[in-house]
């Protein structure tokens, strides 16, 4: 094994405490790159079948790719990955920050955690040295105190820490990990599986440094794409300047950020956009940028809101997808309040997609006389309050009164509060979908109802070709020819492309953003110079397809049927909106999904993998064997 890989992957019980250290086999290496790709391989072989996912045979793995830890732009991520509890098949949730470079600085590739402690314990990883310590101090903090105590704990302020705050110590389905007072592995209910375990954190520190095959080539490739970067403008330009909350205007504007719990469209809808949209509004609050670990983008950003109704000192600058969740969708033109809100859940371990969904399917029960204000303990949850927002996700955290019913997200708050409000709850596969409106771009459809994390805006890139020609990468079989935006047949083999590429990126340990949406990141080259070998685009194709395919056989051998994942009748325009910039449009999201099975080699109509398709990626006797 050559560069970007430590070479070990630690298994750790929290029930008998036995610790077992295994080398990283070369060929699973190669297979299945790293990241998710690992994470599945090795979950589906060594988890049963119907395990509870808040149970003791869950895995919950912390995984990282060749290229986190390297100087590759934005080589920085971290993969936590495990049966989502959430949505009952394959879990995972990618995060920034440092805390991936760091776990792949003491020499690990991943660590994989079964088992449930008798009492709150957090993982020590110094090196080769891995402890488990008592955490019972540390039950009950919020994510940023236990990040503080840790490091005075230690006497080390470069220890880096993922952790669960007090959404996840209850179990909140809807709950994440936290690292960085800010990043967030946020989805599939990954915070409530390690809160489920009694683990409060992993704590890591870290004295090596991946080696790189080829730091010369490595060096190179940097400095040009970065060279490059700064001079192309448009969207890079974007994220430099604004981050993603640069972008809340413009898909507000155009119709692709869905406004009023996914009831309409465009900013005819939101008239006061700009008090949420407007980058100068935003960016006044701004200390300092905040560059996750190699990254030259640096699209995040720390606040300093020192006054106001919510004085919340230094925190980190919300996401789009936060301003969206609790902005357009819960209609508050509330800046600061959205501020609060996302520290409370940065804080606690929500996910600010979800919750902000959950808020906003409440409101609208509310409004049609579903729940009452005495049923959600005097608050009245109306349209904008940013006051009982913030009350409501109070009680979220702590199971509170009628937070405990929206604590797990809006399929299990409807199936609760019952007397049809089923018709109000937007999920898909029991996940709150991205900020991202299919009715704008129907490919965005097919990744919500086909990829093995449903509802994930992150998975569903295959949108992009519905945004007119243009490229994934520089290589010829990442260019995107001409598609018509509302058709309907012909997209199925570049939608699969799209998610080829996209696992093979994410597994290796990168950041979206560059990876997909910029055009000119050389992903293969950079792989290539840091691991030593010489993959072509069809091998990472293939390996991203393989990847691929094994999220799938973990969800088919969880018993999830393609019919089981479906879009809301509201989110594929039944009926079509009235007004704004995607009145009347109708989506065809059966067919759009059915030709991407078909290419995938899935049956269109249930998604099992064809034994053909098996076949192809190595995977029948696994299959037999484990499925």
């Amino acid at each position: 094994m050559l560069g970007g890989y430590a070479g070990k992957i630690a298994f750790i019980n929290l029930t008998t405490g036995d610790i077992q250290i295994e080398k990283l086999d070369q060929t699973l290496a190669g297979d299945y790159i790293g990241g998710q790709g690992l994470g599945a391989r090795v979950l589906f072989e060594r988890q049963k079948k119907g395990a509870d996912p808040l149970g003791p045979e869950n895995i919950l793995g912390f995984t990282t790719g060749p290229l986190t830890g390297t100087p590759t732009p934005t080589g920085g991520r971290y993969m936590a990955v495990c049966k989502s509890p959430l949505t009952g098949g394959w879990g995972d949730a990618n995060s920034g920050g440092f805390f991936g470079s760091e776990l792949k600085a003491a020499g690990w590739d991943a660590v994989f955690i079964s088992g449930i402690a008798s009492g709150p314990r957090y993982l020590m990883i110094n090196d080769d040295q891995i402890e488990l310590k008592d955490a019972a101090q540390l039950w009950g903090k919020d994510t940023v105190d236990t990040e503080i105590a840790i490091q005075e704990n230690t006497g080390n302020k470069k220890v880096r820490i993922a952790c669960i705050g007090p959404a996840s110590e209850n179990l909140s389905l809807i709950s994440g990990i936290i690292n960085d007072r800010g990043r967030a592995a946020a989805r599939s209910g990954v915070g409530a599986v390690m809160g489920a375990k009694k683990l409060k954190a992993l704590a890591v520190i870290g004295s090596g440094k991946t080696a790189v095959a080829d730091p010369a080539t490595l060096k190179r490739l940097r400095k040009d794409f970065v060279a490059e970067m700064r001079e192309m403008g448009g969207f890079s330009d974007l994220l430099m300047k604004h981050g993603t909350c640069g972008l809340t205007a413009g898909l507000v504007a155009s119709g692709a950020s869905p406004v009023k719990n996914w009831q309409t469209a465009g900013d005819q809808s939101f008239p006061t956009l700009d008090k949420i949209g407007d980058t100068g509004t935003i960016l006044k609050y701004q200390k300092r940028k905040f560059a996750c670990a190699n990254c030259p983008i640096a699209c995040g950003g720390l606040f300093d809101v020192k006054g106001g109704k919510y004085p919340v000192g230094e925190t980190h600058k919300p996401e789009y997808e936060t301003i969206g969740a609790f902005g357009t969708m819960c209609m508050c033109d509330d800046f600061e309040a959205i501020i609060k809100l996302n520290e409370m859940c940065n804080r606690s371990g929500l996910d600010t997609i979800s919750t902000g969904t959950t808020l906003a399917f409440a409101m609208e029960c509310f409004e049609n006389g579903i729940i009452s204000e005495a049923d959600m303990d005097g608050i009245s949850l109306t349209w904008g309050n940013a006051a009982a927002m913030i009350a409501m996700v109070d009680k979220m955290i702590d199971r509170e009164g009628f937070g405990d019913i929206l604590a797990d997200g809006v399929k299990i708050a409807a199936q609760k509060i019952g007397g049809g409000a089923e018709k109000y709850a937007m999920h898909i596969g029991g996940q709150e979908p991205g900020l991202h409106n299919a009715l704008f771009l129907p490919s965005r459809g097919t990744g919500y109802v086909c990829d093995p994390t449903p509802g994930r805006h992150t998975a569903a890139t295959m949108a992009r070709i519905d945004g007119g020609p243009g490229a994934y990468a520089p290589y010829p079989e990442l260019k995107i020819e001409e598609f018509e935006r509302y058709s309907y047949t012909g997209k199925g083999s570049m939608s699969v492309t799209a998610t080829s590429y996209l696992q093979a990126g994410a597994s290796a340990g990168l950041c979206l953003m560059p990876l997909m949406f910029f055009g000119n990141f050389p992903f293969i080259d950079f792989f290539n110079a840091v691991t030593g070998w010489s993959l072509s685009t069809a091998d990472m194709l293939k390996s991203g397809a393989r990847i691929q395919n094994m999220r799938q056989c973990f969800n088919w051998r969880e018993g999830i049927r393609a019919a089981d994942i479906n879009l809301p009748d509201r989110m594929a325009g039944h009926p079509p909106q009235a007004d704004g910039p995607v009145a009347g449009i109708t989506i065809d999201i059966e067919n759009l999904a059915r030709e991407y099975r078909q290419a995938m080699g899935w049956d269109p109509k249930t998604g099992q993998p064809d034994e053909a398709t098996l076949k192809k990626y190595g995977q029948s006797e696994l299959i037999k064997a484990y499925g």
